[in-house]
């Protein structure tokens, strides 16, 4: 949780017992930021970003727009997206992904409607019960952009619930590609994890070696549409 992530990030600062440090999905607000630049700990952020510090991350604002044109070039005209709370500094990538989507509507000339957005707190249960709030409008979406696997696996729980077939009935695309997505059959946007991990590491290394001279290198990973079994035209 948030309090979690500051202790962590003030402790780390005043530490000096280790060489190098891969902070994954944990990006530091400006002043954390600071103090682990005077701590002098080599830092690498994992999908994360600061303009300060070296950082490997995803173009999220295209896996938004990825996700959802795929969803209307198979048709669908009401799109959702589902996500954690877009106002928190904690991840910054829901917002871009959030973007991406309302920017390919845009591009579609689809109107975007408030209702069919929606955004709590973490947790497949959480999205779970967001979805069930969109789905029982009264006219519902017919695909969601959940903005990660773990909402997306939360809106097929609420489909199943309420005895909606995916995908004849919705559509749900997902965000990440973690392992449990290939178990759900779930079509998501690949984030490239491991690849991530990979080219983290050997930024680090290259710091500790003092081969790297900028300060601030940065590397932005593109993601890839992986199109399984949850996805599909609309019905008409």
């Amino acid at each position: 949780n948030p309090q979690q992530r500051d202790n962590f990030f003030h402790n780390l600062s005043l530490r000096s017992k280790v060489d190098g440090v891969l902070l994954i999905s944990l990006p530091p607000d400006d002043d954390q930021a600071e103090a682990l630049a005077h701590s002098h700990i080599p830092i690498v952020l994992i999908d994360g970003y600061h303009p300060n510090m070296c950082c490997v991350y995803p173009n999220d604002q295209q896996g938004g727009r990825i996700a959802t044109r795929h969803l209307i070039e198979l048709g669908h005209q009401k799109i959702a997206f589902i996500s954690d709370y877009l106002s928190t500094p904690f991840h910054p990538s829901m917002r871009l992904r959030y973007q991406g989507y309302r920017e390919e509507l845009q591009a579609k000339r689809i109107s975007f409607s408030s209702r069919y957005q929606i955004e709590g707190k973490r947790g497949r249960d959480h999205a779970k019960a967001m979805a069930i709030k969109l789905l029982n409008q009264d006219d519902p979406p017919t695909a969601i952009v959940a903005a990660s696997d773990t909402h997306a696996i939360g809106v097929m729980d609420a489909a199943q619930e309420l005895g909606i077939h995916v995908p004849d009935e919705l559509s749900v695309i997902g965000y990440d590609n973690i392992r449990d997505a290939e178990y759900m059959n779930l079509t998501t946007i690949d984030q490239h994890l491991v690849q991530s991990g990979v080219d983290g590491a050997n930024m680090l290394l290259d710091m500790l070696d003092h081969s790297l001279e900028d300060n601030c290198s940065k590397k932005v990973l593109e993601v890839d549409l992986v199109v399984r079994g949850t996805t599909g035209c609309p019905l008409s």
